[in-house]
């Protein structure tokens, strides 16, 4: 018996230490939990990336299953120029990012070793940055783009995850080798990452040399296509009275369109048109003017493509008399998979417009003799399709890739 119990003791004494317990185990739990962190991390840019390239590769027809309304709206967002730097979609940037400190949670290095202290200074300021760059892209969409992006929203809440995961991490691995943060590592990595973000804020707010606003000759050099059709169109004219416009009346650029509110390439233009009017503030002014594909209130349409495109347009004049054009505008296009008369009620409703006046409104025939007088003035410079932008007089037919509306701006502004 005693030897017996001398065995079992002797077997407790040789028995692996529990990989769980001790700093090392600490150190193993937060490295997979930085890993999961940077996984769930890498699948929200994944899904962001794939939406980036449905908007500026499609043809006008996506909307992502965050696109609620106006104001939570990851279109505006992940097709906005702040979605980009240097060329590339940010979500790509942040699979990089991932994928470096995955990498850097990987490699350990010696104990002691100066390889060791670099990977866990690395790893410090990676973290900080994912922290400090989601803030940054939370304040630019917010009063820049002026939208909520759900799917940034998520890498908002992981971000400071990260961050305090590495730093964790970081800190285990140097364990008794000294501190990971002396005032001189700290001033030097407070100062890489305000530099950082400078760059970033300057290239994405066109400040930068090489990024800031184009010349004609640049257009010329970088889509000698693009440059001699649009030089080559005519312009046209006289154009119609501008019953619904914004912008300045002295704005050097002025962009006429002819929409139809169920068209799904006049949304792609409408997003399109919002963006541009937020980077070039005060140099655009926009002029709307219906153009329903709907013989039932345009007789230049043969058949009713759009079945609720003239009830749309009419109520959309009805939000007209309530001084809500453009917001109600901006409904219309944010609903567009639901324009039949309870959800253009609805929206009215939701701006403060009278229930029951609208909606007499919209049996009010004058409304529609409204919408075939654009029609016609569409019909007399040549519109037959839309959506039809007439920029400064020359007529552009169908949605621009968004791109080309920069390369626009700079051969208008210095014509």
């Amino acid at each position: 018996m005693a030897r017996r119990g001398a065995t079992k003791h002797h077997a407790q004494e040789r028995r692996p230490a529990n990989p769980g317990s001790g700093n090392g185990g600490r150190s193993t739990a937060l490295s997979r939990g930085l890993l999961v962190a940077l996984g769930l991390d890498a699948l929200i840019a994944l899904v962001q990336l794939y939406v980036h390239a449905q908007l500026s590769g499609g043809d006008g027809s996506y909307t992502s299953f965050c696109n609620v309304n106006s104001s939570i709206n990851c279109d505006a967002v992940l097709g906005s120029q702040f979605a980009m730097l240097f060329g590339i979609p940010i979500s790509l940037w942040a699979l990089a990012k991932d994928g470096a400190i995955a990498a850097l949670v990987g490699f350990r290095g010696r104990p002691g070793s100066p390889a060791r202290l670099q990977s866990a200074l690395a790893l410090a300021f990676l973290g900080a940055w994912t922290l400090v760059f989601s803030l940054y892209m939370a304040l630019v969409a917010t009063s820049t783009i002026g939208a909520f992006c759900l799917l940034c929203a998520g890498m908002y809440v992981l971000s400071p995850l990260i961050a305090v995961l590495a730093w964790k991490v970081a800190e285990a691995r140097l364990g008794a080798a000294g501190p990971l943060i002396t005032s001189g590592r700290a001033l030097a990595g407070a100062g890489a990452i305000a530099a950082s973000l400078a760059v970033v804020a300057s290239a994405q707010f066109n400040v930068l040399p090489g990024t800031g606003p184009l010349s004609v000759a640049d257009v010329r050099e970088r889509d000698p296509e693009f440059f001699l059709w649009y030089s080559g169109l005519e312009r046209v004219g006289p154009l119609p009275d501008a019953r619904h416009a914004k912008g300045p009346a002295d704005a050097p650029i002025t962009i006429v369109e002819f929409s139809d509110f169920e068209c799904t390439f006049c949304a792609k233009a409408f997003r399109d048109l919002r963006d541009l009017e937020r980077r070039y503030p005060g140099q655009t002014r926009v002029v709307f003017h219906h153009y329903p594909l709907d013989s039932a209130c345009n007789p230049q349409v043969t058949g009713r493509m759009h079945e609720t495109a003239c009830l749309a347009a009419i109520a959309a004049e009805c939000a007209a008399r309530a001084g809500e054009f453009w917001r109600y505008h901006d409904r219309l296009f944010d609903a567009q998979g639901d324009l039949a008369r309870p959800m253009l009620i609805s929206m009215a409703t939701d701006l403060g417009i009278d229930t029951d006046e609208f909606a007499a409104c919209l049996d009010d025939p004058s409304n529609r003799e409204l919408i075939l007088a654009d029609a016609a003035a569409g019909a007399e410079l040549g519109v037959q399709s839309t959506p039809t932008l007439i920029i400064n007089g020359r007529s552009v037919e169908g949605a621009l890739d968004r791109s080309k509306y920069d390369y626009v701006m700079a051969m208008e502004l210095q014509s």
